[in-house]
């Protein structure tokens, strides 16, 4: 059923009930990271090596969205650090999600991987000290879980708190950056918040991602949770968080990711700035930047689509700006005469239609759809959003 504003409520105390008791197969501490592609790979080596750095032994699951985030030289090098690579589309066969994109994998890898006792990172998190202790902690052993505070608050007429049928109150957002949970704990609570995450294409429009579906989640089931008292600091596009003694324990990249194809400049306050630096030096003569491509199991469909790419020059015409001949190279990148956004692909199917995807590192830079003269049209999704053109020479 779609969620709307009339029925997203209803919908919700309706499914509390049917929350499965916790199955009791899970099992010992770990951590769990959300960071595929080329963007989020390149932070989360940088999270998982200062882990490691900083004595931190926890098995360590990292999480993404199928092989178009994910090959077989990435996870070998993550194998050495000692973690596993989890690939929540192939989970998701196993426990469906309606809707399954970079914010709602949160949830639903705190939900599925394995450990029962689970920190959760984003992958441009740098954590400067071992986490682990924080499973020692007298508010997690009271509570079963511990948020951090985000830099605002939910004002009382946010229409969230009706459409989550709790009341108000005074006190921080969730910034989920970081995540303490014991999933026995807070089974019922995490379910919840996967249930928000699961129809995000209604409470996305009422939120900012994930992070306040933890939030009204725990306070609709009445969950106790620990708050970190002191807030966070934003400074040079990093979040400081802190420990219950007011250290900073954790830096968080959010608008400053380690960048693989850019330089990253040093911002003030932050530390170990140099052995992060050190670490993306490290990984570049590991590996080759992108994530090749393997479309030997493409779809009887997508087969012929992606020999024409692959076998052919094309002109790609950026209409009312420029146009330039493009080469789609058979791995996945792209081959163009100016080192541009556009620098990999992808196709696939979705009802009738077939859409080629032009990415940078960082972003879908446009889809585009077949047209029965074979030509591929669509437009930039970003910036200009000029039309484009596609045509094989």
């Amino acid at each position: 059923m779609k969620i709307t504003a009339a029925n997203a409520r209803v919908q919700a105390e309706r499914y509390i009930p049917t929350i499965k008791e916790y199955p009791d197969v899970y099992e010992g501490r770990g951590i769990v990271i959300c960071g595929g592609g080329v963007r989020l790979f390149t932070s989360a080596w940088v999270c998982i090596n200062m882990l490691r750095r900083a004595g931190c032994q926890l098995p360590i699951e990292l999480w993404h969205l199928g092989p178009k985030e994910m090959d077989s030289s990435m996870r070998a090098l993550i194998a050495e650090l000692g973690v596993v690579c989890v690939d929540g589309w192939e989970m998701r066969k196993r426990f469906p999600s309606q809707i399954l994109n970079g914010w709602e994998l949160k949830a639903y890898s705190l939900l599925h991987c394995k450990f029962e006792e689970v920190i959760l990172f984003d992958a441009d998190n740098v954590p400067v000290v071992d986490p682990e202790f924080l499973f020692e902690t007298k508010l997690y052993r009271e509570t079963g879980a511990i948020f951090w505070p985000d830099l605002l608050r939910l004002a009382p007429g946010r229409l969230i708190w009706n459409y989550c049928g709790v009341s108000y109150r005074d006190e921080p957002e969730f910034e989920s950056g970081q995540i303490v949970v014991n999933k026995k704990t807070c089974w019922k609570a995490l379910n919840l918040a996967m249930w928000y995450n699961e129809h995000s294409d209604f409470f996305y429009q009422h939120i900012l991602g994930d992070k306040e579906t933890f939030h009204m989640a725990w306070r609709k089931l009445g969950q106790r949770y620990g708050m970190i008292s002191k807030p966070v600091l934003l400074r040079a596009g990093v979040m400081y968080q802190h420990d219950l003694e007011g250290n900073i324990i954790f830096q968080h990249r959010n608008q400053l990711k380690w960048r693989y194809h850019e330089d990253n400049p040093e911002t003030a306050g932050f530390m170990y700035y140099s052995e992060c630096l050190g670490y993306i030096e490290q990984l570049k003569k590991l590996w080759q930047g992108f994530v090749e491509r393997d479309f030997s199991s493409a779809s009887d469909r997508l087969k012929p689509v992606i020999k024409a790419i692959t076998t052919s020059a094309y002109k790609y015409v950026r209409v009312g700006y420029d146009e330039r001949p493009i080469n789609f190279l058979p791995n996945g990148r792209i081959d163009t005469s100016k080192n541009d956004l556009e620098q990999f692909w992808d196709v696939y199917e979705e009802r009738e239609n077939v859409y080629l995807e032009i990415l940078s590192d960082r972003l879908k830079v446009c889809s585009l759809s077949l047209g029965r003269d074979n030509v591929w049209r669509g437009k930039w999704l970003h910036y200009e959003k000029m039309p484009i053109v596609l045509s094989a020479l």
